[in-house]
């Protein structure tokens, strides 16, 4: 088996969630949220708490590749990015592990740290399909 097989059996999208899928995520518990998300007081359009995980695995942080989650109070609308090269640029995928999408393995940490949160706040009822 290869390394990135077994990466992606250990990590599994387990709701079959596709990026785009993200905006469409209910906010099921706004109180367990804020625990896991910080105030985003930079952010001028609305009350937003976030969320910013790097590509490393390991619990290291590495910004080579980045997701961001933000949930907004005022509205419960959901908004995302991807990034790639420190921020330098946007990372536009149609579907976690798809290899045609994923150049190298600063991509496929920031999708199985991705799927790792989502599964997580999904299987402790705090978002929702």
């Amino acid at each position: 088996m290869k390394y990135i097989d077994f990466l992606m059996n250990k990590y599994p999208n387990k709701y079959n969630l596709k990026p785009k899928d993200i905006k469409n995520l209910k906010i099921l518990d706004w109180e367990r949220l804020r625990k896991e998300t910080w105030l985003n007081q930079a952010m001028l359009s609305g009350t937003w708490w976030c969320h910013l995980e790097g590509c490393n695995i390991d619990g290291r942080y590495d910004d080579e590749d980045e997701f961001w989650i933000g949930f907004n109070a005022d509205n419960n609308k959901i908004d995302y990015h991807f990034s790639s090269y420190s921020g330098m640029c946007r990372y536009d995928f149609k579907k976690f592990y798809n290899m045609k999408e994923i150049e190298n393995e600063y991509d496929m940490g920031v999708q199985i740290n991705t799927i790792r949160w989502l599964n997580r706040m999904i299987d402790e009822g705090i978002l929702g399909c």
